[in-house]
């Protein structure tokens, strides 16, 4: 990563730029786009109840976020359409920390609009915690929310699960969102 390193002012141009993008895509795109980070936030919001069945909580407060503070470069432009599409501002992010959306008590952002590897990260504490049954729901799951996320980057390649900021290096910047007729990068 160089130039586009995440600081706290390209963050801030990020999210315009990124909304002034989702605001200039006609109506029924928008209406596609509102419809898969709906199945998104679903299937996040059954990960997470899994997640605490299988005493998640517990077991990431006698970690201490070892997994969490993996998450430098996770989030992903899906994750803030989802915010964007919804009126709200996502969490103020913390770059200098190993994850910038890990705060104090946790994460910062709420389990349905998690990033991917976030959400679907199971160690094997958890794992072993769920009887077969649950660790096939768990694949099925996983199987369905990356097909979804899939679908967004088909037609937006900078939300590819790669992570935004890593999705931008390699393609040198460029727009967001695009209809599948323009470049990605001009």
């Amino acid at each position: 990563m160089t130039h586009l390193s995440p600081t706290s002012l390209k963050w801030h141009a990020l999210l315009t730029t990124l909304g002034d993008e989702l605001n200039a895509l006609d109506a029924s795109e928008r209406v596609w786009l509102v419809r898969q980070v709906t199945q998104i936030e679903t299937l996040q919001k059954e990960l997470d109840t899994m997640f605490r069945a299988a005493g998640g909580a517990s077991a990431c407060a006698g970690c201490d976020g070892t997994c969490c503070g993996c998450g430098r470069h996770h989030v992903t432009a899906t994750n803030l359409l989802a915010y964007l599409l919804a009126g709200e501002t996502p969490p103020e992010p913390d770059f200098s920390v190993t994850c910038p959306f890990l705060g104090n008590s946790g994460c910062l952002l709420p389990s349905f609009r998690r990033p991917y590897n976030c959400i679907t990260f199971f160690c094997e504490i958890l794992e072993d915690r769920l009887d077969d049954v649950g660790r096939e729901r768990l694949r099925d799951l996983d199987r369905h929310l990356r097909a979804v996320y899939e679908r967004i980057a088909q037609r937006y390649p900078l939300a590819s699960l790669r992570g935004l900021w890593i999705a931008l290096e390699r393609a040198g910047g460029g727009h967001l969102l695009c209809s599948p007729e323009q470049d990605v990068v001009e």
